[in-house]
């Protein structure tokens, strides 16, 4: 009778238990950021120079608003309720390890809502020679180890991983049971020094051979493979070339090709782009989603069915709203039109001597200015398309095509039309 019993409980609490397994839908919702670059705010001891640095020494990241842009984004993503955050690199300002120990605290928020966070380091995080605090005087601030990196962010990503590469701080993470996604550090820190980081990215020879074999059990389990790294996979730009794409870019788009992985998202290039490659096997798409502290602050928003399809599509940070009932601060109040002028201001600041060199007044240096201000920002939101007629009638255009220096080949690199919309692709998968 007491087996019976104990056969009768053993089937009556395996059905509950299969009975409270959640069924997860077939498409996964996820999103991606990068580049978002935050400092401990306990570094900033002297906010109005920091500020200072950051406005007219800077590239035109809001810098002196990532704290805030990221608490933003944080709580919009629990309002979404979607399954992952992936962060492909650049998660510090300059590698400060009380920044990670900060941001890791941040990203608990998502965990609390069951969403889980993935990052990968960018060459700004690891072992950096330019880790400081911002006061009078500057001093140094301890940086971290790529061991520290792992423990610092073991719940993201690195604790739960399918499989870890012993060589790098590149890892697996099941998406689904068909759906795998390698998240890889691309980032060369072992190769900085006292003088600056090095912002060149590649995949080690050692790593290859880990992909390969992840490749290989990915096949034998029906599983797909996506990727994500910090550096781009292929070429978006020729200008931006040798330190933006992965020096061994051929290696890693024919292992890519050979293990059928198709998508990679990536960063670094601070620039909203989407780049193709036909190769052997099929075409590779590479996702480089902006800057999330460049205007205009988006991420990627995706909707990932594995062997079907692959939506992606940019949503802007909503500051505005967040702050009509947080903040009276008039910068967040009225956010999309200062992003705008805060990048601009980036692009104008500086360069001026040139026209006024070659005999330009001050009404033309200005104007030459606007223009080139204009374009940058819808270069690098995605949206060059936008200006792009108006901007080859501007008299800085036609100063612009007289040239032969870098500033040409720059200007003339953003202005061609781009084969694929930079803000939206759906890609069809392998079924």
């Amino acid at each position: 009778m007491k087996k019976i019993l104990l056969i009768l409980l053993t089937i009556l609490l395996t059905g509950c238990t299969q009975s409270q397994v959640k069924e997860l839908p077939p498409t996964i919702h996820m999103v991606v950021t990068t580049d978002i670059h935050v400092i401990d705010p306990s570094l900033v001891e002297n906010k109005s120079l920091y500020d200072d640095l950051s406005l007219n020494y800077g590239d035109g990241r809001l810098l002196n608003y990532s704290g805030d842009i990221l608490q933003i984004f944080i709580d919009e993503m629990i309002q979404t309720k979607l399954e992952y955050v992936i962060i492909t690199g650049d998660l510090t300002l300059d590698g400060e390890k009380s920044s990670h120990e900060w941001l890791a605290k941040q990203l608990d928020k998502l965990i609390q809502a069951d969403i889980q966070p993935l990052v990968i380091p960018g060459n700004h995080d690891i072992m950096s020679p330019t880790s400081r605090t911002y006061g009078s005087p500057s001093t140094y601030t301890p940086t971290l180890s790529a061991e520290e990196f792992a423990s610092i962010y073991k719940n993201y990503g690195y604790k739960n991983a399918l499989y870890r590469d012993e060589n790098s701080l590149s890892y697996v993470y099941e998406l689904r049971d068909n759906a795998w996604i390698l998240m890889l550090d691309t980032a060369m820190y072992y190769e900085n020094t006292s003088l600056g980081a090095e912002s060149s990215g590649k995949i080690p020879s050692e790593t290859f051979d880990w992909i390969e074999t992840i490749g290989a059990l990915a096949k034998e389990n029906g599983v797909e493979l996506i990727s994500s790294t910090h550096h781009s996979l292929i070429q978006h730009n020729s200008y931006f070339n040798s330190s933006y794409t992965l020096l061994n870019t051929l290696k890693a788009q024919r292992i890519f090709d050979e293990q059928n992985i198709r998508v990679n998202l990536s960063g670094h290039l601070h620039a909203q782009t989407i780049a193709q490659k036909e190769l052997t096997n099929g075409n590779i798409t590479d996702i480089c989603t902006s800057s999330l502290l460049t205007y205009t602050n988006q991420y990627g928003d995706i909707h990932y069915t594995p062997f079907n399809n692959f939506d992606y599509k940019t949503k802007e940070v909503d500051v505005e709203t967040w702050a009509q009932t947080n903040s009276t601060n008039p910068d967040l109040l009225e956010f999309e039109d200062y992003s705008y002028a805060y990048f601009k201001h980036a692009s104008t600041s500086r360069g001026a001597d040139r026209f006024i060199s070659k005999g330009y007044n001050d009404e033309q240096v200005a104007s030459l200015q606007e223009a080139k201000g204009i374009l940058n920002c819808y270069y690098f939101s995605g949206s060059a398309n936008e200006v792009r007629d108006d901007f080859v009638e501007t008299d800085f255009y036609q100063w612009l095509i007289e040239q032969d220096d870098d500033t040409k080949s720059y200007i003339l690199t953003m202005i061609q039309e781009s084969p694929i919309y930079p803000k939206e692709i759906s890609i069809p998968l392998n079924s």
